[in-house]
């Protein structure tokens, strides 16, 4: 038996044997699907992806299922003229999974670890403009800042950590990590890793115990396995592909819930790679991508044409300028850059218009949106490879191009700065997401004033000069935006929508409410 013949067996047995451990779900358990598993339980480190954080942390505020800000850990709170200096009342009902009592000293040090230089926290850029923070009585935290920080209330919705079992250590390496407590709805009480992450309802609930007594997130990366356990009922609850929405949609026992999401797909460009680094290369390659026809072919309905980074939020230009689809225009560019078609492909000083499109493996959405580019490019003179390979095979900030994915439905600041800003480069900052090291002066101005203005109006402003700005010199190609099908169980009830995140991020956002029958 050939190694590959016995790794597929082997597979395919897992997943099986999967199956057979959740079959016919628990009457009082809700069995939830994910994609992902983290290495670490820790709002510090994994933000934007991981459904755990929410089941075990909770922030001074939250969002309601129309993304507006509401008090959470935070009852209420009061904030100077001039924006600088915020007052913060905090519940005194709330208690950590071990009994103890929460407190301003959580919040304290909750933000102390993530503005400390020695943790590599992503969550520290959304803190920057943090200049002390004070603990005045148990109830009560003060904040200042070093300039008008308007989304603040959007980053306070990060977990908050507990400062009696953690102050001393080291929190990015911590045994805590593994076995989190919050103040969330609910508690872990186990973790197989490879597996499944296991939950009991907090029975002190500062909200009220949530309505399932056990959840249980059950790690299925393939979305094929996925949509086939939904069917068998060893699933009650995942979001799954579009393009297998029909294999459920004629099951009387499931039903389909269309989130929106601001989670976009994107072409990055290199700014280390020469080629990509022309801008009349990229964006000869703004126009020779069919959009529209990217939107149908992939996303199966369940999505729409992207053309910047915040098209779904309140913070969008609708007039701003956009790439249509022109491949004569593209064409048309190359040629007046000094570009000459030879045998098809686009020439210049001796070198071929080539560079090679990374997709990660695992992600069917990405790997197709790869090919589809690779297929529409040559039409135009380009040569570009479509590779895939497994998370961890290449970095991202080093291939020449990357089908990336960003977005976030909360204010536009929290991913704008860290993927866009030129302090953001990952190769100067351990923290920073800009992987394309891309640096453009008007951006960086309209990214710092837009976080910094305090009216709002001033703040659509910059943001628009921001899009425009993205426009005139591109870091990516917006491709899409994505919309989720979230499958779930008819004896499943509860479940509201929202506006997703990045991954599908969010869609459990109220499961404190959901119920089995």
């Amino acid at each position: 038996m050939s190694y590959k013949s016995s790794l597929v067996r082997k597979l395919l047995l897992a997943a099986l044997l999967a199956t057979h451990v959740f079959a016919a779900t628990p009457k009082d358990t809700i069995v939830i699907g994910v994609e992902n598993e983290t290495k670490r339980i820790n709002p510090l480190f994994d933000g934007d992806h991981d459904p755990a954080l929410y089941f075990v942390f909770s922030g001074l505020t939250r969002f309601a299922p129309d993304m507006k800000v509401e008090p959470d850990l935070a009852k209420s709170w009061e904030v100077s003229e001039d924006g600088l200096n915020w007052i913060f009342h905090l519940r005194d009902d709330v208690l950590w999974h071990d009994g103890q009592k929460f407190s301003a000293a959580d919040v304290e040090f909750t933000i102390s670890q993530v503005l400390n230089d020695k943790i590599n926290t992503p969550a520290r850029a959304n803190f920057e403009e943090i200049k002390e923070v004070k603990v005045v009585d148990p109830q009560t935290i003060q904040i200042a800042l070093k300039t008008p920080f308007p989304s603040l209330l959007d980053v306070l919705s990060l977990g908050i950590l507990p400062k009696h079992l953690l102050q001393g250590k080291d929190v990015s390496t911590d045994p805590f990590n593994q076995h989190p407590i919050g103040t969330g709805p609910f508690q872990l009480v186990q973790w197989q890793k490879g597996s499944h992450i296991s939950f009991v309802a907090n029975p002190h609930f500062y909200r009220g115990k949530p309505k399932s007594p056990k959840i249980i997130l059950k790690i299925v990366p393939d979305h094929s396995v996925r949509t086939y356990e939904i069917k068998n009922g060893s699933l009650d609850v995942a979001l799954i592909e579009p393009n297998l929405v029909k294999k459920l949609k004629d099951d009387k026992n499931i039903k389909i819930m269309d989130f929106k999401s601001a989670d976009y797909r994107a072409l990055m460009f290199n700014f280390h790679n020469p080629i990509l680094k022309s801008l009349a290369v990229r964006q000869a390659i703004e126009y020779a991508i069919n959009r529209k026809l990217i939107a149908t072919k992939v996303l199966h309905g369940y999505g729409s044409v992207a053309n910047n980074p915040i098209q779904v939020s309140w913070a969008n230009d609708p007039h701003a300028k956009t790439y249509p689809y022109n491949p004569k225009k593209a064409k048309e560019i190359l040629e007046k850059d000094g570009w000459k078609l030879h045998n098809k492909v686009f020439v210049k000083d001796g070198k071929p218009l080539e560079f090679d499109i990374y997709a990660r493996s695992h992600n069917p959405i990405r790997v197709a949106l790869a090919n589809i580019l690779q297929s529409e490019l040559s039409k135009v003179g380009i040569k570009a490879h479509a590779i895939a390979k497994n998370n961890g095979a290449f970095e991202i900030s080093k291939v020449d191009a990357f089908i990336i994915g960003w977005g976030s439905p909360l204010d536009p600041d929290m991913q704008t700065y860290r993927v866009f800003s030129s302090k953001m480069d990952s190769s100067t900052n351990k923290a920073g997401w800009n992987y394309s090291h891309y640096s453009d002066p008007k951006v960086d101005e309209a990214l710092l004033k837009a976080r910094t203005a305090t009216s709002l109006e001033e703040r659509k402003t910059w943001y628009a000069k921001f899009i425009n700005a993205l426009h005139d010199n591109p870091p990516f190609a917006f491709l899409v935006y994505l919309n989720y099908p979230l499958a779930y169980n008819t004896k499943i009830h509860g479940i509201k929508s929202t506006i997703l995140g990045h991954h599908g991020a969010r869609f459990t956002h109220n499961v404190e409410e959901w119920s089995k029958d």
